[in-house]
């Protein structure tokens, strides 16, 4: 577990081993966002990760990201903010990534879509 040393950190991307999973969950190891806060990162067990998924989706749940040098990603991806989930610390691997400022905005207003906690 991170205890005081902080080994992830919020807007990076990550490999992650989601499997096993069922149903329609993303499987295997994939790019995910790390998306908790970095308090959270340092002393918990859990982090809050959505996966990347392959390509280029229209929908409002959905946040499209293009390929950079910065993000790490071999290709353009989307976020589906639908597949939000929670994984034990032993579960992140290594870093592909920084997710660009200019996608917060798009993936909190999928997370308002999403959680529906917007009145």
């Amino acid at each position: 577990m991170p205890q005081t040393k902080l080994t992830y950190r919020r807007g990076e991307i990550r490999w992650v081993k989601l499997d096993p999973t069922i149903g329609a969950e993303s499987q295997k190891t994939r790019a995910c966002l790390i998306l908790q806060n970095d308090t959270m990162n340092q002393y918990g067990l859990l982090t809050v990760v959505m996966p990347f998924r392959p390509g280029h989706k229209q929908a409002p749940y959905v946040v499209n990201v293009k390929a950079s040098q910065a993000n790490g990603l071999d290709q353009d991806r989307y976020i589906d903010v639908g597949q939000i989930r929670s994984v034990d610390h032993q579960r992140i691997l290594g870093l592909v990534g920084v997710l660009e400022s200019e996608y917060w905005k798009s993936i909190q207003k999928s997370l308002d879509i999403v959680l529906d906690f917007q009145t």
